[in-house]
């Protein structure tokens, strides 16, 4: 590997490390060739993450946002502008990364450009596997990859796909706060008007017992996606399981401290010390190298 890709692939690494921590040490038990492509396929998306949330309207939004498109797909035939696309385009080749999973991060993230309200689950669940479930699809032949005559199957993509939205669904009940403040919501009209809850009921300082219940619903919800994605974990090569077994189970912990402040997420937002996710990290990974 020549010095400038090894450079841009620091640069990736760099850059989940500061910007998303969990990430980054769940997959620190990964073999490095594995570990730096997954930085560089975080990167990716979080270049199209940063573009939706930038300041200024929303056609200079959408063209930034056709360039990543172009860039991506320069990438997959091994052509880069910047130290990222390079550490991408590599990562792509090595592993066969399908381009049109990460395609759909950007198709995500462009959706929040317009759309602050969801009317149902099968709206809200689609918006979750293009923000989400394409980032594990991405990771996927990562994960697999060294699994002597392992192919990826759609029973893998499906369980990648489930844990995915699991994921997000986590994200939603914990932010519910920060989404309103800046006037989204991601919990389904359908649910609010099923547990009486308003929009104005958001925004007050305190959680009443319908929204309790409505995020308590919620929550049982996201949990259950979680444990059906979990089947994915025993379909992976042996050394790449607890990668996906911690941030599993650091979702997990997210719904129990929910729940531990009944559903209370106006007042609360709950978050892992330090401490806590080494604890969990360690403990994950023996029990995922067992399974």
């Amino acid at each position: 590997m020549d010095q400038s890709l090894k450079a841009a692939y620091r640069e990736c690494t760099r850059l989940t490390r500061s910007r998303a921590k969990n990430f980054y040490y769940a997959f620190l038990s990964l073999p490095r060739r594995k570990r730096r492509a997954i930085y560089a396929v975080y990167a990716f998306c979080r270049q199209a993450d940063d573009i939706a949330d930038s300041a200024g309207e929303i056609p200079a939004k959408r063209f930034a946002l056709e360039k990543l498109r172009v860039r991506l797909q320069q990438a997959a035939t091994g052509v880069s502008q910047c130290a990222a696309d390079l550490a991408l385009a590599d990562a792509i080749t090595r592993f066969t990364i399908e381009p049109c999973d990460l395609a759909h991060v950007i198709d995500g993230v462009e959706l929040d450009l317009t759309v602050s309200r969801y009317a149902d689950f099968e709206e809200l669940s689609h918006y979750c596997h293009l923000v989400a479930s394409a980032v594990g699809l991405a990771v996927l032949p990562i994960l697999c990859d060294g699994h002597k005559g392992r192919v990826i199957t759609q029973q893998d993509r499906d369980l990648a796909t489930t844990l995915g939205i699991g994921m997000q669904l986590v994200n939603i009940v914990r932010d519910v706060r920060e989404d309103i403040a800046r006037d989204r919501i991601y919990l389904p009209r359908e649910d609010l008007e099923g547990f009486d809850v308003t929009e104005d009921d958001l925004r007050k300082a305190e959680a009443s017992k319908t929204l309790r219940k409505l995020v308590a619903f919620e929550s049982v919800r996201a949990r259950k996606f979680l444990r059906e994605g979990e089947g994915l974990l025993t379909r992976l090569p042996r050394r790449s399981r607890g990668c996906p077994a911690l941030l599993t189970t650091l979702y997990s912990r997210i719904l129990d401290q929910i729940r531990q402040h009944d559903y209370d997420v106006l007042t609360v937002r709950v978050s892992l010390s330090t401490w806590e996710k080494v604890c969990l990290m360690l403990r994950t990974w023996v029990k995922a190298l067992l399974r």
